[in-house]
């Protein structure tokens, strides 16, 4: 039996480094043998991490505690703040008040039973759902934070992840994991990988010379490396479902040093994509994803231009936009021998929902759960962990094509988006079934979905008020309960508006007790 004691991951940025974070501190204590898991991470400086990674999910909160990186810690040195849903603006039509919530709070009562078939038969046609289910959408409209105190011990109202500056966050990862968690790492290039019939053997680096170990983590972008151009494992195409292919980039400055912060990601639809709009405290990330094929980049650097003077820049600006280019699609297989893909070497996806950030959590956090402790056991290990990370892409690409599929808007972009050809098909059965009855959990094949029932709502019901209930009517039992909680969650809207601090007001109280 062959041990692994050490895991060699080539490239940072944010997978690698969050691997190795997650990975050095699950695995530091020594075995039976008194030998604890070496973790290496080898970083080029000739290549640079994308960047663009700004949101997160709630399920960060715990995936930083589990590597001993405090949110105090994060909002000082990755200049974070607080996420608590994002807003999605003209995506049903192309009228600016048209607007929906998807939370990260869960609705009203939803522990007990679903109010959301109640909600469509007695609410008027301009009541919002995520707003008549959920108090979050207020707090994000009044600029409100998710909690009242910035102390460690100080319980959250609301469910929140975080904003923040992707470049800052990779430095504070990998101070933390070099100086706290003891992982090694080497400056250098990978001039040549080694490999047998079992896998790589070791990597060959420019200056460090040959590094050998017994797990590979390909951390190395939309480059490849080890999973494609050493092991040949090829992509799965899924540009014929999500068409994005671009991205134009820009960082913008505040107006003013206490302009608000918005406590959520706000996308808004263009004729062949959509604008993300990210508040961290000092800046606003920002960035055009749009399909290629449906606008030429000129046009598209009008259309962003154009969104960022509506927004508050000056209107005689001049802009200049970073570009990058990406294909759609994710690993044939993510574990492939003794090479594991984390990251964007694993696939891409436009950056809808904060997907991105949430795979690489996801297949970082599975590989630290499940890593065997013997080659021998490699093989079945990687099975498993490829039948469940192409199933959450998989689902993940059904998740982010919901927001496109119910739309109204008339450009041909959105047009072809709702072509049947284009929609997955486990998806248009289960868009079938909801025009007669809500969506339940147990349309889901999993209990730990990537993309909850309660989530599929807020994108659904947001859209549109889509279910018939004719028929479904008669099994509704729970009208009294459901109305309490509409009620309630009126009450807890008044509560929690008049106590809750600002967003910035909250960032600010964070950065002075650090400095205290």
């Amino acid at each position: 039996m062959t041990p692994i004691n050490h895991v060699v991951i080539v490239g940072g940025g944010t997978a690698g480094w969050l691997t190795a974070g997650l990975l050095a501190a699950q695995h530091s204590m020594p075995d039976a043998n008194g030998t604890s898991l070496r973790v290496t991470v080898i970083e080029s400086d000739a290549i640079h991490p994308i960047g663009v990674g700004e949101g997160t999910w709630p399920t960060m909160r715990n995936t930083l505690h589990r590597i001993g990186i405090s949110e105090s810690e994060l909002i000082k040195q990755a200049h974070a703040t607080y996420k608590q849903a994002s807003k999605f603006q003209q995506w049903h039509s192309n009228e600016t008040t048209n607007a929906y919530y998807h939370p990260f709070s869960a609705p009203q009562g939803s522990a007990s039973a679903d109010i959301t078939p109640y909600w469509l038969v007695s609410e008027g046609e301009d009541s919002h759902y995520a707003n008549a289910v959920c108090f979050q959408p207020t707090l994000c409209e009044q600029g409100l934070a998710p909690k009242v105190s910035a102390l460690s011990n100080q319980g959250f109202s609301a469910n929140y992840g975080y904003h923040l500056d992707a470049g800052k966050f990779i430095e504070l990862l990998k101070c933390h994991c070099i100086n706290t968690l003891g992982v090694s790492h080497i400056k250098d290039t990978v001039t040549h990988v080694n490999k047998n019939d079992e896998g790589i053997t070791s990597l060959v680096t420019s200056s460090n010379g040959e590094v050998c170990g017994e797990l590979f983590v390909d951390c190395t972008g939309f480059n490849g490396l080890l999973i494609e151009k050493t092991l040949g494992v090829g992509l799965k195409d899924a540009s014929d479902i999500l068409f994005a292919d671009t991205a134009l980039v820009s960082q913008r400055e505040y107006a003013s040093a206490n302009q608000p912060i918005a406590c959520h990601t706000l996308s808004t639809a263009q004729e062949a994509g959509w604008i993300w709009d990210i508040g961290l405290q000092h800046r606003r990330g920002t960035g055009y994803v749009f399909a290629s094929q449906y606008q030429e980049k000129s046009s598209a650097e009008a259309t962003f231009s154009r969104y960022l003077k509506q927004t508050g820049e000056s209107e005689n600006a001049e802009f200049s936009f970073r570009e990058i280019k990406f294909k759609t699609g994710y690993r044939n297989e993510f574990w492939h021998k003794n090479c594991v893909a984390i990251g964007l070497s694993s696939g891409f996806l436009e950056p809808l929902e904060a997907s991105s950030l949430m795979l690489i959590e996801q297949s970082a956090t599975q590989l630290c759960e499940q890593l065997p402790g013997y080659t021998e056991q490699m093989s079945h290990v990687a099975n498993k962990f490829n039948q469940s990370l192409t199933y959450k892409w998989e689902r993940t690409i059904e998740f982010l094509k919901l927001h496109y599929v119910l739309s109204k808007r008339t450009d041909p972009f959105w047009l072809d988006n709702r072509k049947a050809c284009s929609i997955p098909s486990r998806l248009s059965e289960l868009m079938d079934v909801w025009k007669y009855r809500p969506i339940l959990d147990s349309d889901f094949e999993h209990t730990n979905e990537v993309f909850s029932a309660q989530s599929y709502r807020y994108i659904l019901y947001g859209m549109s008020r889509y279910s018939d209930l004719n028929q479904y009517v008669r099994t509704m039992k729970l009208n009294q309960f459901a109305q309490k909680q509409f009620e309630l969650n009126n009450t807890l809207i008044a509560q929690l508006t008049s106590k809750l601090p600002s967003h910035r007001g909250l960032i600010e109280s964070v950065l002075s007790s650090q400095q205290r």
